[in-house]
């Protein structure tokens, strides 16, 4: 059995930090600070910010587990919950970014930024925890 590693853990602080904060703005302050556009269906990203509040409630948990084949799995999801994020705010960005007014744009890249910070730390830590 292999013990969790530094790098590992810092990973799932920074996961369970940064996920908190976008759950609890996407689930409960979503008309307040994140809908500069308008929209008019607040359900998908309320839904969104609940997955990701109760994603970092498991990184919370996984940071009490002491062995990695414990955590392997949930590991997995957490970085897996960053991809399909990613690719969807990469789209659209790029889609529907000239329609946007330049908060949305600066809100949108900023989020881009950190997920893919934290999809790069989460790969090198899951990297150097295999080998």
């Amino acid at each position: 059995m292999t013990e969790i590693k530094k790098l590992t853990k810092i990973a799932l602080i920074v996961i369970a930090i940064v996920f908190f904060i976008f759950g609890v703005n996407l689930t409960f302050l979503y008309d307040m600070t994140l809908n500069p556009e308008g929209w008019t269906n607040p359900y998908f990203p309320r839904f969104w910010g609940g997955l990701l509040f109760l994603s970092s409630l498991f990184a919370i948990v996984m940071l009490r587990k002491k062995e990695w084949e414990e955590i392997k799995l949930t590991f997995a999801y957490l970085l897996g919950t960053i991809i399909p994020t990613l690719i969807i705010e990469v789209a659209v960005l790029a889609v529907l970014g000239s329609t946007f007014g330049s908060q949305t744009i600066l809100l949108g890249s900023s989020t881009i930024t950190i997920e893919s910070v934290l999809l790069l730390l989460g790969i090198v830590s899951y990297i150097k925890q295999r080998s």
